[in-house]
């Protein structure tokens, strides 16, 4: 080979690796950065946790307050908007909650806000002539479209009533008899109200690892993410379900919008904009049934992270415009809206880092110290929050509490790309159905139905794939990149699974 030959081939070589090396550093920044954004959301979620333990003294205060609100000499009339589509299961169940409620029979009217489109319709009206019989003043409204959605049905409601205030409940939950007499005289008592919420139970919580999961989360989120909120002046949002509005925060604010997923937080937040406030009661628990299976919870969080990320781009210039909230109010809402944003950022640190070692077989012990970090703080400030949550309701924790705490922190790794898959839809405005999460019973009804959604097969191809360069580049050391490829494996094989059962 001549010298001139040799030399071209070392100049490409000398090339090659500079362009190697710009993309490995380009790779590690983007990993940095990815870590950044995961930090602050800790960051967000470990201040909550403090102004929670720091506020409970005066929440509980507040509380008390609220709960010793006299009973109204004349009572309120209050309208039960049940909303529901194809849950022939559990409507009847929905219904005779509802018509246990301690509440004069004058004064108290239910809606079935019916959009089936399969035979629950026609179970829920005999029911509610079971109901009428009975002396009880309900009925089924039956939509032949679902225009608008679940904000839409109750929009729809309204227009054939004028009660003062409006409890809502998912067909799913079971209110205790006293809801209304423990609640609506808070409302009563405090004008300036929107709506009062209460805490969320659940129905089915030791039914599998994956419903402990979820209960620990959703009991940090109703005692610590809402106290914190509620109690410290901040924007505490409405969760859809188990809680009462005064009808004049509906009709002022707007009345409900089906533009987003996320009707809920999006009225709330309106309602905000307008001056209004809010109650908080944990102490008035409302059981439901949570998501048994893995393809269905993972449905909920797509719908929730996307309806999230459109109500962030609809209002959040009105909220920065807004002269009823003060600066610290806006920076926590923005918080607030943009907290699914971690899965993003995940799968960016994810790609980033497989790209870094697909292009180099050495990691910087500062890009190691950073992800060690992270991951550690990120855990920390999930521990702290759901501890404080378990220590609220009285609840000490033990083995199956730890055990189901680090299922629910792999479980979250495993949505990276489903979650961030529904932020890019709402970002590029792309539309999609509000799809009804099947819960227990329903799930089970819910398997005759023909096949859809996703198979899987996604998350176990990146996670085979990144056990494989992890394995060949020897990066044993990441717990990041570890506990989010266990997350990717669990949830694809569960889902993969739950599809192949459903056309077996």
């Amino acid at each position: 080979m001549s010298q001139l030959m040799l030399s071209q081939l070392g100049a490409g070589s000398a090339i090659w690796s500079q362009v190697n090396d710009v993309f490995v550093t380009a790779a590690w920044l983007a990993f940095v950065a990815a870590l950044f954004v995961v930090c602050a959301l800790g960051m967000h979620l470990l201040v909550l946790t403090i102004v929670f333990v720091a506020n409970l003294g005066r929440g509980k205060q507040i509380e008390a307050a609220l709960a010793a609100s006299p009973m109204p000499a004349v009572l309120p009339r209050v309208l039960i908007q049940l909303p529901t589509f194809n849950e022939p299961g559990v409507v009847c169940r929905a219904l005779e909650a509802a018509a246990a409620i301690d509440w004069p029979r004058d004064k108290l009217r239910i809606q079935l806000l019916d959009d089936s489109i399969d035979g629950t319709t026609d179970i829920a009206r005999a029911k509610v002539a079971e109901l009428k019989a009975r002396g009880i003043d309900a009925d089924v409204i039956h939509r032949t479209n679902r225009e608008g959605f679940k904000a839409g049905a109750l929009k729809n409601g309204l227009l054939y009533d004028d009660c003062e205030f409006v409890a809502i409940f998912d067909a799913d939950f079971i209110p205790p008899a006293d809801t209304l007499k423990r609640t609506v005289p808070a409302l009563v008592a405090n004008q300036n109200f929107a709506y009062v919420q209460t805490r969320w139970e659940h129905l089915n919580r030791e039914m599998n690892l994956l419903t402990r999961a979820q209960a620990l989360a959703l009991d940090a989120h109703f005692t610590v993410e809402q106290g914190a909120r509620n109690w410290s002046g901040l924007f505490m949002p409405f969760n859809g379900t188990g809680g009462i509005w005064r009808r004049a925060a509906i009709d002022d604010a707007g009345g409900w919008e089906g533009d987003t997923l996320t009707e809920d937080i999006d009225l709330a937040i309106r309602a905000a904009l307008r001056g209004w406030k809010t109650g908080f009661m944990p102490s008035v628990s409302i059981p439901g049934e949570l998501p048994e299976n893995v393809p269905a919870w993972r449905q909920q969080q797509f719908r929730w992270t996307k309806g999230f990320t459109q109500v962030a781009l609809k209002l959040l210039p009105q909220v920065y415009r807004s002269t009823h909230l003060t600066l610290v109010q806006k920076i926590a809402m923005t918080f607030q809206l943009f907290q699914g944003w971690a899965y993003p950022a995940g799968a960016l640190a994810l790609f980033a880092a497989l790209a870094a070692m697909l292009l180099t077989s050495s990691q910087p012990w500062g890009i190691f110290a950073i992800g060690v970090f992270s991951t550690a703080f990120g855990g920390v400030a999930v521990f702290a929050m759901t501890m404080c949550g378990q220590l609220f309701l009285r609840r000490p924790p033990g083995v199956k509490t730890l055990f189901a705490f680090f299922t629910m922190l792999a479980l979250n790794g495993g949505l990276t790309l489903s979650n961030t898959r529904s932020i890019w839809e709402a970002m590029r405005g792309t539309p999609s159905a509000f799809v009804r999460t099947p819960k227990g019973r329903e799930a089970a009804l819910d398997k005759a139905r023909p096949t859809k959604g996703h198979s899987g097969l996604a998350e176990l191809f990146l996670a085979v794939g990144a056990i494989a360069i992890a394995i060949w580049d020897e990066a044993w050391y990441s717990p990041f990149f570890a506990l989010t490829v266990f997350g990717l494996a669990l949830v694809g094989s569960a889902t993969l699974t739950a599809r192949l059962s459903r056309q077996a």
